[in-house]
């Protein structure tokens, strides 16, 4: 069961029992309350470990805990081959097995979105980041001794991958896991800065939408200024534009932080008729001073 709350003019937010609760602007909407418990998963490079976690009650709690193996090259992945573990948030992608899968990696491998756009923009290079097992059991007894990939026994692997939900699971990989990160209320400017953006994007408040973007925020071929036009262009087309956001939540890394959410969107043209509708997840990529980087969409949706 969720709560569903509006935003006000003025995004005033309301703390009850815990929960965020936030009020009406325009059409947009959101639900306080996520689908929980969200499976992900954690990974502190400094101890070698990675957790089998949750996402429950506004918070990421750290469930089974795992030994693992890392890159032969400390520091966070900057280009192919360097043998370095990479840094940041990331979702699983595909799941590869044998006879696909090289003896090496063991019975199963969990590809990772490396680079994932932030990385592409900031001129990253490799491929091929996985979890994965090992057919040599003693290098999980080494702390560095993979190509870059997170490395864990054949047992681990499965029960890593019957927890995670392909395309929708992040990894956070840190290179020293702190505990205000797994907390929803660390930096609230990030959540604030979300609420704005969805609340002008269904009020057509273009000028309040596109401050929210970082200067150099490009999309589809566009830059911030090109788009900008486009979405005006929109709210010109649509009489009404309805988004509704469920099962927000966000994660904080100390190289940029990610708001992921459930997105209904539904406009309706100008002089009648429906416009465009969709529901999938979005994914918001924000820099330190909480503006919008990079904005990905997938199709996929929780249940």
């Amino acid at each position: 069961m969720s709560f569903s709350g509006i935003f006000s003019a003025n995004l005033r937010k309301a703390v009850l029992g815990g929960l965020l609760v936030f009020f009406l602007l325009g059409t947009a909407a959101f639900s306080a309350i996520a689908k929980d418990p969200f499976p992900l998963i954690v990974v502190d490079k400094s101890k070698n470990k990675l957790f089998v976690a949750e996402y429950q009650n506004n918070e990421i709690q750290l469930k089974n805990e795992m030994h693992t193996t890392l890159g032969k090259v400390l520091g966070d992945k900057q280009v192919e081959k360097d043998l370095k573990t990479p840094e940041g948030i990331y979702f699983f992608t595909t799941k590869h097995q044998p006879p696909a899968l090289k003896p090496k990696f063991g019975v199963l491998g969990l590809m990772v979105n490396y680079p994932n756009p932030v990385d592409l923009k900031s001129g990253k290079t490799g491929y091929d980041i996985m979890v994965h097992a090992t057919d040599d059991p003693s290098r999980l007894e080494r702390k560095l001794d993979s190509e870059g990939c997170i490395v864990v026994n054949n047992d681990q692997v499965r029960a890593i991958a019957g927890h995670v939900r392909l395309g929708l699971s992040p990894i956070l990989i840190y290179d020293e896991l702190k505990n205000e990160y797994l907390q929803a209320s660390f930096r609230p400017s990030v959540r604030e800065a979300f609420q704005r953006w969805l609340g002008a994007w269904a009020g057509k408040d273009i000028d309040t939408y596109a401050a929210a973007y970082a200067p150099d925020f490009s999309f589809g071929g566009m830059n911030l200024a090109a788009y900008k036009q486009y979405k005006k262009g929109l709210t010109q087309k649509y009489s009404h534009i309805d988004v509704r956001a469920e099962n927000v939540r966000t994660y904080f890394h100390p190289k940029y932080d990610v708001v992921t959410f459930t997105q209904h969107y539904a406009s309706d043209l100008k002089g009648g008729g429906k416009g465009f509708r969709s529901t999938g997840t979005k994914t918001l990529y924000f820099n330190k001073d909480n503006q919008i980087i990079v904005e990905a969409y997938s199709n996929l949706q929780e249940d």
